[in-house]
């Protein structure tokens, strides 16, 4: 199915590298600043943003099977 979500999106070097569902902003935010703390910033970005995603429910839980940009 395809739908705008929050998206939690991983950047190396300019390229998407990860990408995964959260179901508030808030939450997305909350898990970007544990992200932010555990790696290098200055390797990698941590963004969140609402995204045109395909998405799929999978034992109880949504996720994101490709950006659509």
């Amino acid at each position: 199915m395809t739908e705008v979500v929050i998206a939690l999106m991983m950047i190396l070097n300019g390229n998407l590298i990860e990408f995964t569902y959260k179901e508030k902003m808030s939450e997305c935010l909350k898990s970007k600043r544990i992200a932010s703390r555990e790696v290098r910033p200055e390797r990698v970005q941590f963004v969140c943003k609402q995204v045109n995603a395909v998405t799929e429910v999978y034992m109880n839980r949504k996720k994101i099977i490709k950006i659509i940009e």
